[in-house]
């Protein structure tokens, strides 16, 4: 990521919008999945024109907002950004330069500090596998991989870039943002704006004689 593009606040709530499955009938891939939202998103915003850096916080299903707040034991303001679209589910926490303690609870790399903005994916592991049983631990990660696939799509049709992150230190995440221990962060993922890395080599996909 280049560490300086910024992004619109209205592109900023469009991706947003997208990954909240019950919000103007934005079904597909969603329904797929056969269960309501069980992760939510912690962001680290950087550069969105519009509103202030900072921690903010989005539910994903707005009927579980309630304990959803409830799994930050931190004094945060919950405050609605200013613009942001009504039955969009997005507060702002806490103010401030986030860059670089985005970098650092992802295993020191840049990427997370240097995109417009980054998510942390989390749930609340307990509640979900009590509800439906430890196999259901595979179903959040498959879930957190619609969410990574939906930003993606997202990404390319403003012209930027994602990528997931998948080095992470959850304990650092979770003091941050003041979880309870029945939360945890499952994955993360940035949007920003791409710098060629020279030190890959392309190929094309398929060399002569393929297939035969």
């Amino acid at each position: 990521m280049d560490g300086s593009t910024s992004i619109p606040a209205e592109t900023f709530f469009r991706m947003l919008g997208r990954l909240v499955p019950t919000r103007d009938g934005h079904s597909m891939p969603w329904d797929a999945i056969p269960w309501r939202p069980r992760l939510h998103l912690g962001l680290f915003v950087h550069r969105v024109r519009g509103l202030p850096p900072g921690l903010y916080a989005l539910a994903r299903d707005p009927e579980r907002l309630a304990p959803f707040r409830a799994g930050f034991q931190r004094d945060f303001a919950w405050r609605r950004p200013a613009g942001c679209p009504p039955g969009l589910p997005l507060f702002l926490l806490e103010e401030g330069d986030c860059q670089a303690i985005a970098a650092q609870v992802s295993c020191g790399q840049e990427i997370a500090g240097d995109g417009a903005f980054s998510v942390a994916m989390i749930a609340d592991v307990a509640e979900a596998l009590g509800a439906r049983g430890p196999a259901f631990y595979r179903n959040l990660f498959w879930e957190a991989g619609a969410i990574g696939q939906v930003l993606y799509l997202e990404a390319e049709e403003a012209r930027l870039r994602a990528t997931g992150i998948g080095c992470y230190f959850d304990e650092l995440v979770h003091d941050l943002f003041g979880l309870s221990p029945a939360w945890r962060s499952l994955y993360h993922f940035t949007v920003g704006g791409p710098v060629e890395d020279a030190r890959l080599t392309t190929l094309p996909a398929y060399g002569p004689g393929a297939g035969r």
